[in-house]
């Protein structure tokens, strides 16, 4: 991600919805749990993009007479 797209959405995570200003302590500083947030998410989205796709284990655990249309 672009350090502008980040700031963005940096920006627009760390507004607090009203249910969260409602329970807010006052100390929390948002813009850097939301850039955690975001890198956590990139990183995730990043290994599961790396990874092999569901279909394939899906393939491999079932028995043939299942896959032949037995």
């Amino acid at each position: 991600m672009r350090p502008d797209e980040l700031n963005d959405q940096v920006d627009s995570r760390a507004t607090p919805l009203p249910e969260e200003a409602r329970v807010e302590e006052g100390g929390e500083d948002r813009r850097a749990e939301a850039r955690e947030i975001l890198r956590d998410s990139e990183q995730r989205v990043d290994e599961a993009a790396g990874g092999p796709r569901p279909a394939d284990a899906a393939r491999e655990n079932r028995p043939t007479d299942e896959t032949a249309g037995g």
